[in-house]
């Protein structure tokens, strides 16, 4: 959703902003790492990772920044506030096709169990990509003040998500952006929709919801033509692997990213 504040006739700026601070409340003080955050006009809170205007340093929601990702997960930073991470709660939010089969990428930043709870519960695209593509039910969640000013499109989120603690990782740069190949020795898989948990995962499930995988991707792609770096997602490799602690790791994915700058 594109939102519009010239649509509002009966509300000026400065009332939007004080509203829609005042609705989203109730929810951001349930997280006090969210509610510690920088804010936007609107009361909205801006994610850690995103782009800003190189002129006004205005956030632009819909944009990840390579460069800060980098910098926030290899000094052990939650993408999303920006806090310090613990290794018992590294999570990724990404979906069932990218999540359990060995050669998918998962597109979106390492967080914290927290921002990893109020992005599903609250706003699914708070903490994952396209920010600012809201449906009408997220923008209500968030803002409901704001709501009705929608431009009439609508952009569906997935119909489910899946959040896992991961292991051990490593981040890759592209020219679309970081992607991030996970140990999928998970620690824990949540099935998430509609903002709801609809069920945990974790010890041996986590095991046979691979062998799933396994099985749906043998069907995609023979394993003989899967990339190497599949195998690393499954043999334990990745397990205790964090780019904080490899000294030169920073630098060479800054140098990487820069490439496609």
């Amino acid at each position: 959703m594109t939102l519009k504040y010239k649509r509002l006739t009966k509300m000026n700026r400065a009332e939007i902003s004080r509203s829609t601070k005042e609705s989203s409340k109730e929810w951001i003080e349930k997280f006090p790492k969210v509610a510690a955050m920088e804010r936007d006009p609107r009361g909205l809170p801006i994610p850690a990772n995103v782009s800003r205007d190189s002129k006004n340093g205005k956030p632009i929601f819909a944009i990840t920044n390579p460069i800060q990702e980098i910098e926030l997960f290899c000094s052990q930073k939650c993408a999303v506030t920006g806090t310090l991470l613990n290794v018992e709660d590294v999570w990724f939010i990404t979906t069932p096709d990218l999540a359990f089969v060995p050669f998918g990428l998962l597109l979106d930043a390492p967080m914290c169990g927290e921002a990893k709870d109020f992005t599903l519960r609250v706003c699914p695209y708070f903490g994952v990509r396209n920010y600012d593509r809201l449906s009408d039910t997220q923008a209500k969640a968030m803002a409901p003040k704001l709501s009705d000013a929608s431009s009439g499109k609508r952009y569906e989120t997935p119909a489910e998500f899946v959040a896992v603690k991961v292991t051990g990782f490593q981040g890759e740069p592209t020219a679309e952006g970081m992607r991030y190949l996970p140990s999928r020795h998970y620690a824990s898989i949540e099935f998430w929709e509609e903002r709801s948990c609809l069920r945990v995962i974790d010890g041996q499930g986590v095991r046979a919801e691979i062998a799933q995988g396994l099985e749906k991707a043998s069907t995609i792609c023979p394993p003989a033509q899967w990339p190497s770096w599949a195998t690393m997602s499954l043999d334990g490799s990745l397990n205790g692997r964090w780019p904080w602690t490899q000294p030169e790791m920073k630098e060479l994915l800054l140098q990487e990213a820069r490439k496609f700058a």
